[in-house]
């Protein structure tokens, strides 16, 4: 009860907390706009009763309940379902990497701030629900501090030590941060079992054959692929795939996967052959989830841009010691690292340009997909990679920004955070929607963001299983 009663004297004079604290669990929202993706348009005012972290009662009536439950006056705001990130690593920091794995691994106190902050960030920009599609062993740790997004995640099927993701990894322990690998004696089968058991939703395996100039990282074949959908169709589970070039996409769309986990920037061919346009048709057709993750590439060009942490959003989401490391340079190593592949007297910001315009071919890639009526996932895959431009919460809401700069419409974005991503996981009967009996994991916002992606930036209050958190307070100390 000490977090009820710090809320309700924080902001009960701002956001229309009235009532006194008592044992309830309940918390009733009144004369409050429903934006909801069951309903075609915004309700008209409705009272909302949370009973024990679950919508219990809507209501255009006023809804009866005891005098000590705890309310929010809601009159001129809008309650939506919160959002739900479907490519967030919780196991990465922004400008470091892996956890466990140096640089991360000689950083300690910072990376202990980061985690401790993580999910406040990703819950300051509205985001309930996270899925992890390769969580290594940090989803414990996140899963630990609270308040915090539920956390969803895939199990990983790295390819052979050769190939990705493990080749990326010389100095960790294979065992432990990849335990669903396929061996000489871990059949495929096998392997989803324990995934399954382990309480994963989903499998993600990884089609990958090289960054930049590199194409012979060795990937499965025809056949392990099958076995692999096969398997996880057995136990219900979509199957992942980590694809970003066109002839990945061909294999991913050959093997039937269900969602690709990345947009399609890496075109390999001259931009307007027709291939381009024959993949993502057949990404169309086939029903395949489409993650767009715009800010990889984004957050590549950034992170080469000496300036990127100066801007003011960063102080209310990033530690103060791990902005300072940031300022004073700490993770230039990744910018020296990016900026090998280029011409040595090339500037940052042409570099930086460069991959503009990756950012621009995913772009295109998704107007054609919104243009067709194919239903998007929110997903932002941050951080993505070491980039410290990628922070979490704002990388969510800068991808929600490129998606409506490619073409998507507001109410497409609406549903590509709320319901599609509900449906895709099997989740739609816990989340996705404003409704009875739905976890109540809600955002009360100032304005409708069906018809304005401006809208995701007053939010006022996140409500995480019934409890009102104040949007301020979740802001680094």
């Amino acid at each position: 009860m000490a977090v009820r009663v710090w809320l309700f004297t924080t902001i009960l004079v701002g956001f229309g907390l009235t009532g006194c604290t008592s044992d309830s669990d309940d918390l009733l929202i009144e004369n409050v706009v429903i934006v909801s993706a069951e309903r075609e348009t915004a309700s008209n005012a409705m009272n909302v009763l949370i009973r024990d972290g679950v919508i219990a009662e809507i209501s255009d009536e006023p809804i009866q309940a005891d005098r000590s439950v705890m309310r929010i006056e809601g009159h001129g705001r809008f309650l939506t379902p919160g959002l739900m990130d479907s490519h967030h690593h919780v196991a990465f920091v922004p400008g470091m990497g892996a956890i466990g794995v140096a640089p991360a691994r000689d950083h300690e106190a910072l990376v202990d701030a980061y985690m401790a902050q993580q999910p406040r960030s990703l819950l300051y920009y509205g985001v309930t629900q996270i899925l992890d599609p390769a969580p290594l062993l940090a989803w414990r740790d996140f899963a630990a501090n609270s308040p915090g997004p539920d956390l969803f995640r895939c199990g990983e099927i790295p390819n052979e030590e050769a190939g990705y993701p493990i080749n990326q990894r010389d100095d960790a322990d294979m065992v432990s941060l990849y335990p669903y690998r396929i061996t000489s004696t871990r059949t495929p089968e096998m392997v989803v079992e324990r995934i399954a058991a382990d309480g994963a939703i989903c499998v993600k395996i990884y089609l990958e054959d090289g960054f930049g100039a590199e194409s012979e990282w060795p990937l499965y074949d025809a056949e392990i692929l099958g076995r692999i959908r096969d398997a996880a169709r057995a136990h219900e589970l979509p199957l992942l795939a980590h694809a970003n070039a066109i002839d990945m996409y061909q294999i991913a769309l050959d093997a039937d996967v269900d969602v690709l986990a990345h947009g399609l920037w890496n075109w390999q061919w001259p931009e307007g052959d027709p291939p381009v346009a024959d993949i993502l048709q057949r990404v169309h057709e086939q029903g395949v989830g489409y993650m767009p993750t715009h800010r990889v590439m984004a957050g590549l060009g950034e992170h080469l841009l000496p300036a990127r942490m100066d801007a003011p959003e960063y102080a209310d989401i990033v530690p103060s010691d791990l902005l300072d490391w940031y300022r004073a340079g700490g993770a230039d190593w990744f910018a020296d690292e990016l900026a090998a592949d280029f011409p040595p007297d090339m500037p940052r910001e042409e570099m930086a340009a460069i991959f503009g315009y990756g950012v621009g071919r995913v772009q295109r890639a998704t107007a054609f997909l919104e243009q067709a009526g194919h239903p998007l996932l929110l997903a932002s895959d941050c951080p993505g990679s070491p980039t410290s431009a990628n922070q979490p919460g704002l990388c969510t809401r800068l991808e929600i920004e490129s998606l409506a700069q490619s073409g998507v419409s507001p109410e497409s974005v609406f549903r590509a955070g709320t319901i599609n991503p509900a449906r895709q996981f099997g989740l739609e009967a816990r989340y996705g929607t404003v409704e009875v009996g739905k976890v109540a994991n809600l955002l009360l916002l100032e304005a409708n963001p069906r018809l304005d992606i401006a809208a995701w930036d007053t939010i006022q209050t996140v409500i995480l299983h019934g409890e009102p958190l104040a949007r301020d307070d979740l802001k680094a100390r």
